[in-house]
């Protein structure tokens, strides 16, 4: 016998899906569940019921590019490991050294440190991903380690006093760290379509000033073997709307510079190609090139800017000095590192 799990997102899937896939999930058990070659169990009946076989080896990697590269690599989420690793350290140097101490202690300081390892903290570490709790969630996470120090009576280390998100000085762009095919519709079709894009951030660029007035965010690039990809996210629509003639002009400096100037009055979601390229207006910008278009064997450098316009009047203008560097692998040779 072989078992074939089924591993279904458990909640970023189904919010696509009518009735959150109410009826799609409980049709999908039934079909299964009525099919003669197959007898549905669970993981528990299945570790009963057949004989384990030793894996040779395990790949190393996740549901993500197949990499850690969320998790690790950068500067916070390693200061992160390290913490917890300190603090499981400690505590299994004092359960070894101190074999009579209060049993219920001990539990309760490993159960802190389960809560640390058994969640995505490091999701929220690092520039990849951004919410409004990014601060609540650091201080959580510090805190579970600090109570493992408290519990065994040793002194909070400094470094949990000190908050690990924004400890550092981020970049404003990163790269692409896989190939993407987006769908040129105005809109984020759904969560990952872009995860694992390049990305410039144009807030963290600006500075903390004068937010307000800016109109544009971020510009995203991406690229798969056919196509290279450019999405503007727009701090408000409305504000795009409010304005008399907005227009997007992208300009890629190849070896045959390529310049786009795309009317953003009107959301206009259309497929339609349009010489060389296709875009699509909504919620945002995407932009779609040929790679051809740009290179004569598919491939190579470019600089990119971007300009919003109201008229002919220059509203604002990406970035600020050089252009953006965008590079673009041979077919095939692409390399992707977690860093």
């Amino acid at each position: 016998n072989s078992v074939l799990p089924i591993i279904l997102d458990g909640e970023n899937a189904w919010e696509y899906f009518p009735n959150d896939a109410y009826e799609f999930l409980d049709q999908l058990y039934k079909t299964l569940h009525e099919d003669e070659d197959i007898e549905t169990i669970t993981f528990s009946e299945a570790s009963r019921a057949v004989e384990p076989v030793k894996l040779p080896k395990i790949f190393a990697g996740s549901w993500i590019n197949h990499n850690f590269r969320i998790w690790i690599g950068h500067e916070e989420d390693n200061l992160a490991w390290d913490l917890l690793g300190s603090a499981r350290q400690s505590l299994v140097d004092f359960e070894r050294d101190n074999p009579e101490f209060d049993r219920s202690k001990i539990d309760a300081a490993w159960d802190q440190i389960y809560r640390a390892e058994g969640s995505d903290w490091c999701w929220w570490y690092g520039d990849e991903h951004n919410s409004d709790n990014n601060d609540a969630f650091d201080k959580i996470y510090r805190d579970h380690l600090a109570h493992v120090y408290k519990i065994i009576g040793y002194e909070i280390p400094q470094k949990l006093t000190q908050p690990i998100h924004g400890s550092s000085t981020l970049s404003f762009m990163s790269n692409p760290e896989s190939l993407l095919t987006v769908k040129v519709d105005g809109l984020v079709s759904h969560y990952y379509e872009w995860i694992g894009g390049g990305f410039f951030d144009i807030l963290k660029a600006g500075g903390a000033m004068h937010r307000v007035e800016r109109l544009l965010m971020g510009i995203h690039y991406a690229y798969d073997h056919n196509r290279v990809y450019i999405r503007l996210d727009f701090v408000n629509r409305n504000g795009i709307e409010s304005m008399g003639e907005p227009k997007a002009v992208i300009q890629l400096l190849t070896p045959a510079p390529h310049q786009v100037e795309i009317d953003l009055s009107e959301r206009r979601i259309s497929g339609e190609k349009n010489g060389e390229y296709q875009f699509a207006v909504d919620h945002i910008l995407e932009v779609a090139f040929e790679r051809m278009s740009l290179w004569e064997d598919g491939y190579g450098e470019a600089g990119l800017t971007v300009t919003l316009l109201d008229g002919d009047s220059e509203i604002e203008s990406w970035p600020s000095g050089d252009p953006l560097e965008l590079k673009v692998p041979e077919k095939n040779k692409e390399m992707f590192w977690p860093h």
